[in-house]
């Protein structure tokens, strides 16, 4: 698998895949600008590699929508207009992963199986979600620059660095404003502007959790729910990651024992995973890495915390995942520079608005996590608590917005939902999908075995253009998932994975 396909798959790193958030250039034509709809500015517009009549733009908001007064944000909308020129009534609005990443960046998915077909007679409405992309993007380095070793392998979320980010956004927005309700409210007043009565709802990742919390807010307008690596208002994130990281590892080990490739080449896995963690009980191990500035190996301190972290990371789609037992026997040999040229590659970069990332987190997620909830949902993992404790020291450090006591509830709702969930997901398993569509009258959980953190399947594919024709969950023949497959593990290091 190449390195853009990995990133492409990893719903979490959808911002990676944004070279299209550029290239947006306003063309000949006059705004498009509906009637009662004084904020909202189109324009004509190319973009690299499209066919077809896009509309380039934004539309003004009050980034404090209570007050309806003071500071505004210009959200970024990109509306690819249906090719066959007959659009259905229903447009179809994908919500990115992160938080923090761009629905803009996921441009790039028409190009693939997923959105190509769905745009022979759907509009597709992209809108970057306040604070990220083009909508008073929120960025800044909390470790995230690869060039800085040190720092990038130190231990994550450093409160200097936390501090710091905090300290120059506050210049730009109010940073409790940055809440997914309150983007939501967002969203409902772009498809009203847009002449939309109802929509269907594409959500990837964190964007799942945005589709219910538009479900919550304005389901009227709700046509369906497209939800594909499903987690729900209540995973206090970051508390889901410890667990759903060694769950995806379990199965991983599983898995590489009944291949006989795999199980050959690498017959100790778990042994020798658990003898490179040891390594860390004395303090962060001296590993000879590659400045990726100078091209000179040179000593970096790596914590256990951004060791941990950056395995994760390689664990949500299969796709990369098919590299891990590789990385963890060559670190197991003294051999760090894959993990190195890994951990780059899959890093969520500087293309995520870390303002968005931890006002969402901080104000709907840690907020609601118990001391014994760390206690419990660490227990017996490899990440351990400190991913958990960290974020949560982080969090006494920024802005809360104001989130409703039951927004951890489950969400209730009669419109169509289909959720997609990967059982070797190392983000989102299955089990967040099984209890949130508990209390969807029309909605559906399929299961897939052999699917991780991920997007672009064939067979996803077809399920999605099946269900948007449809607009049931029942009716969707799933079948196709019975031939999802793990990829074959790697037992050699590709180019793209090596550093010199």
């Amino acid at each position: 698998m190449s390195r853009r396909n990995i990133r492409i798959a990893t719903l979490l790193i959808s911002a990676a895949s944004a070279g299209l958030l550029g290239s947006c250039q306003s063309g000949a034509g006059t705004s498009s600008t509906p009637a009662g709809s004084q904020h909202l500015v189109l324009k004509p517009c190319k973009l690299a590699g499209l066919d077809g009549d896009a509309r380039c733009g934004t539309y003004e908001v009050f980034e404090n929508r209570a007050a309806k007064s003071g500071r505004t944000i210009k959200l970024k909308i990109v509306v690819l207009k249906a090719l066959n020129g007959v659009a259905a009534p229903d447009a179809i609005f994908p919500l990115a992963g992160g938080p923090g990443a761009p629905a803009t960046s996921m441009v790039d998915l028409v190009h693939g199986e997923i959105l190509g077909p769905a745009r022979q007679d759907h509009d597709i409405v992209f809108v970057d979600q306040r604070g990220t992309g083009g909508s008073n993007p929120l960025l800044c380095d909390v470790g995230d620059d690869p060039r800085d070793l040190a720092v990038f392998f130190g231990d994550i979320l450093p409160i200097d660095k936390v501090q710091a980010c905090r300290d120059k956004l506050q210049g730009i927005a109010d940073l409790r404003l940055y809440t997914t309700p309150i983007a939501m409210d967002d969203l409902d007043e772009v498809r009203l502007a847009l002449g939309y009565d109802k929509i269907d709802l594409l959500g990837v990742s964190y964007g799942t959790i945005a589709a219910q919390v538009y479900l919550r807010q304005h389901a009227e307008h709700a046509r369906s729910a497209f939800l594909v690596g499903v987690a729900t208002p209540n995973i206090k994130q970051p508390l889901l990651f410890p667990r759903s990281a060694q769950h995806a590892m379990d199965m991983l080990y599983t898995d590489c024992a009944r291949d006989p490739v795999c199980h050959k080449t690498f017959p100790d896995l778990e042994k020798e995973f658990e003898a490179v963690l040891n390594r860390f009980d004395n303090g962060p191990l001296t590993i000879k890495f590659i400045d990726p500035v100078t091209g000179k190996k040179t000593d970096v301190k790596v914590a256990r915390s951004s060791f941990v972290e950056r395995i994760r990371l390689a664990m949500y789609s299969t796709g990369s995942q098919a590299f891990v037992p590789l990385i963890i026997h060559r670190a197991y040999i003294h051999d760090y520079l894959p993990f190195e040229k890994a951990a780059m590659i899959l890093s969520p970069g500087a293309d995520v608005s870390r303002g968005v990332y931890f006002t969402i987190t901080c104000s709907e997620g840690v907020r609601f996590i118990s001391d014994s909830d760390v206690v419990n949902e660490t227990r017996g993992t490899y990440v351990g608590p400190e991913r958990v404790t960290r974020h949560i020291k982080a969090c006494q450090e920024w802005p809360k917005g104001e989130i409703a006591p039951d927004y951890i509830e489950p969400v209730k709702s009669d419109v169509p939902v289909l959720m997609i969930s990967g059982e070797v997901d190392g983000s989102s398993p299955a089990w967040f999908g099984e209890s949130a569509v508990k209390f969807l009258s029309n909605g559906r959980q399929i299961k897939i075995r052999y699917l991780g953190h991920q997007i672009e399947e064939p067979c996803i594919s077809d399920i999605f253009k099946s269900f948007v024709a449809s607009g049931s969950s029942k009716a969707v023949n799933g079948a196709c998932a019975e031939g999802i497959v793990r990829p074959p593990f790697a037992i050699e290091l590709p180019p793209w994975l090596r550093l010199h």
